[in-house]
């Protein structure tokens, strides 16, 4: 009789523990249908897409689960992704979520052997890449027989970059998008807008050049040719346009 008793109270005991585990199942089953992921929201986003971002950081429909995300990038390493620092993920909702990236400041990249290397305003190489990103000017002109990552580009004359930051920000400032900053043997400079070339000359009056070049941008957009404005100032009247061709 003991031994039939111990049997019974095992065996209760069984039975209450694949209960208690099945309920335990059912809830997690329950939660995870409910915290399926909806609606995803993206800051700090400059250089990727929304989907790009949320594509990038969600990876398969094994990841579409609000709390897993959150635990996982909270307490787990984060993968490296071109031009992002670091990203954070937060909760808004059972079913919704904020992704806040941290971008990379690049203000420029040069071309070395086949690869685009990213720079911030310091010089410092934060990005090695094949990828081209929009909105991102070429810098030519500078010459360096290396790089590495996380350090400056080692070229002659490190005020470059104060130019560099200078003119980006300016471009900035009146929305304006070029394709190339170049800069010339003598330190003069000149910029790339589709076909045509700016020579803006060694850097004085940089505002009042590119507020002008804003205001001409439009009628220059279907032009190829040499714009001169090395010489222009509030003052000028006429600027010197030459082999420009409608």
């Amino acid at each position: 009789m003991p031994e039939q008793e111990t049997g019974k109270k095992r065996g209760k005991k069984i039975i209450l523990a694949a209960a208690v585990l099945a309920v335990l199942a059912l809830l997690l089953l329950l939660v995870l249908g409910m915290c399926r992921i909806q609606e995803v929201t993206v800051t700090g986003n400059d250089y990727y897409t929304k989907e790009e971002i949320a594509d990038l950081i969600i990876q398969g429909e094994h990841q579409r689960n609000t709390i897993y995300l959150y635990l996982r990038y909270k307490y787990g390493k984060h993968q490296t992704i071109p031009f992002i620092d670091d990203f954070e993920v937060s909760i808004q909702s059972h079913d919704s979520i904020t992704i806040r990236v941290y971008e990379k400041n690049i203000v420029g990249y040069v071309r070395y052997l086949g690869k685009n290397v990213y720079f911030d305003k310091d010089g410092i190489v934060v990005e090695s890449s094949t990828e081209e990103m929009e909105d991102i000017p070429l810098i030519s002109g500078l010459h360096f027989d290396r790089f590495a990552m996380y350090e400056s580009l080692n070229v002659e004359n490190t005020k470059v970059f104060d130019t560099i930051l200078e003119i980006t920000q300016l471009l900035e400032k009146y929305e304006l998008i070029l394709d190339e900053i170049r800069f010339g043997n003598a330190g003069e400079l000149n910029l790339q807008l589709g076909d045509v070339r700016i020579m803006l000359g060694t850097g004085d009056h940089l505002e009042e050049k590119i507020a002008r070049l804003k205001q001409l941008e439009p009628d220059l957009l279907d032009k190829s040719g040499t714009l001169h404005m090395e010489n222009y100032t509030d003052e000028t009247t006429h600027i010197s346009l030459e082999a420009i061709k409608s």
